[in-house]
């Protein structure tokens, strides 16, 4: 018996001890202000839309070698009669990955893919607003595989420069 009511007591005090306080209120002093350690990296995407490739490279980062895999209908567009294919360019930038595509001879950006499956995180990361009318936000999916995300597509609704 008493070795029954020493392990209960046991018991009982790992849980109490073990007690988060996750779900508890806080009770913080007036004027402070919580700092995240790690923040998120996000990046204006929509102002990428309005530069040159080589702007893009300056403010994220070099390009970096586009696979194979890149190279899908998903991602580019059907080539016209008359209209050159356009280029990719994979930039990474703090953990977020961009497939820019940008015309050959300009060298002007047309839109580009945040890669990734979460799109409110994508939407985060990107500081993107779903009803904004500088730019439109259009969802990716695997070719595939129809209900799975591969990432979001932004486009300019206006005309660069």
């Amino acid at each position: 018996m008493r070795l029954a009511v020493l392990l209960l007591g046991i018991v009982v005090s790992g849980l109490v001890g073990a007690c988060s306080g996750a779900h508890e209120s806080r009770h913080d002093a007036p004027g402070t202000t919580i700092v995240a350690l790690n923040p998120t990296p996000r990046l204006d995407v929509a102002s990428l839309l309005k530069l040159s490739i080589d702007e893009v490279g300056q403010r994220v980062g070099p390009p970096r070698p586009v696979p194979p895999v890149f190279r899908d209908l998903t991602l580019i567009a059907q080539p016209q009669p008359g209209n050159p294919v356009d280029s990719l360019a994979l930039f990474q930038y703090k953990g977020l990955n961009l497939v820019v595509t940008y015309d050959p001879g300009t060298r002007q950006v047309k839109d580009l893919v945040m890669l990734g499956n979460n799109e409110d995180e994508l939407m985060n990361l990107g500081q993107l607003q779903s009803g904004s009318s500088q730019y439109l936000v259009l969802p990716v999916f695997q070719r595939f595989r129809a209900t799975e995300l591969m990432g979001l597509r932004v486009l300019a609704t206006s005309p660069a420069r």
